[in-house]
């Protein structure tokens, strides 16, 4: 299991890119959610300079709250927003490819069909979005495939975010076909009051498990670090400036746009090189 997959995606489309006010809802859902909340940024029409701009508006109001951005199918706009996970869809670049343009960050597949799931997992992929469940207006001449498409994902032992047509009201049975999450377009993007739609989904999903911070070497000093931390969160808690840190990570070292994107684990060391300015 990736570390800190969120539980609930927020997947956004043309539609909803268009309608505006994108980012001051996925602020509100971020601040009722945290970071059991990743919003996808999915628009096919959108210039590559706005959509640009959108994912470091969107990256910019999730942070604080811990909510992750994951780009779908623009790799390179992943990179420069520093987004914590891309999706790669029916089409687009295989998982190996998108580690070139984003190293250290987990990459998803859209999966519809046994070949597509069987592909994702050969490739490699993170986790799965498998789909359409449910009858969903976003694809509306694509039948629905049931529960049986979270099952058959389930099946490969990596995680699934099911999508298409979930409602708080379907997430239990999602979630016992086996997925780890679940992602929805209208019921959260339409909604009167985007951070209580969060929080009903929330509330219809398993509650996270508490976990043990874990342990790590910095600097060659035994530390605490809480799971699935971020390299760049971490400097944070350290009071270190990113740009003024030289970052070893299991002796590699972490390029700045892929610290927010790069977990720690236990055991894992660190080496932190920090620049100060002289006068």
């Amino acid at each position: 299991m990736i570390a800190a997959l969120p539980r609930l995606h927020a997947v956004t489309d043309d539609r909803v890119v268009g309608e505006a006010r994108v980012v001051e809802r996925a602020a509100a859902m971020a601040a009722a959610a945290g970071p059991l909340l990743a919003v996808h940024l999915r628009a096919r029409t959108l210039p590559g300079g706005a959509f640009l701009g959108l994912a470091r508006d969107l990256a910019s109001a999730l942070a604080p709250h811990g909510s992750w951005l994951v780009v779908n199918d623009r790799a390179d706009v992943a990179r420069a927003a520093q987004a914590r996970a891309v999706v790669s869809g029916r089409g687009g670049l295989s998982v190996k490819d998108v580690r070139r343009v984003v190293p250290g960050v987990p990459v998803g597949r859209s999966v519809h069909d046994d070949a597509e799931r069987e592909r994702a997992k050969a490739e490699g992929a993170d986790f799965l979005v498998a789909g359409a469940v449910y009858t969903t207006p976003s694809h509306p001449a694509e039948p629905p495939r049931g529960l049986d498409v979270v099952r058959r994902a389930a099946a490969t032992s990596l995680p699934v975010i099911a999508i298409g047509g979930i409602t708080p009201a379907r997430a239990d049975e999602v979630v016992e076909a086996g997925a780890w999450g679940v992602a929805a377009i209208r019921a959260l993007w339409d909604a009167a009051d985007p951070a209580a739609a969060a929080a009903a989904f929330l509330a219809a999903l398993p509650a996270p498990a508490p976990r043990a911070d874990i342990g790590v070497v910095i600097n060659g000093e035994a530390r605490r670090a809480r799971p699935g931390i971020s390299l760049l969160d971490l400097l944070a808690d350290l009071d270190l400036d990113a740009r003024a840190v030289v970052v070893e990570h299991n002796r590699r070292i972490v390029r700045r746009e892929a610290l927010g994107a790069t977990p720690l684990a236990e055991g894992d060391s660190l080496e932190l090189v920090h620049f100060v300015g002289g006068g």
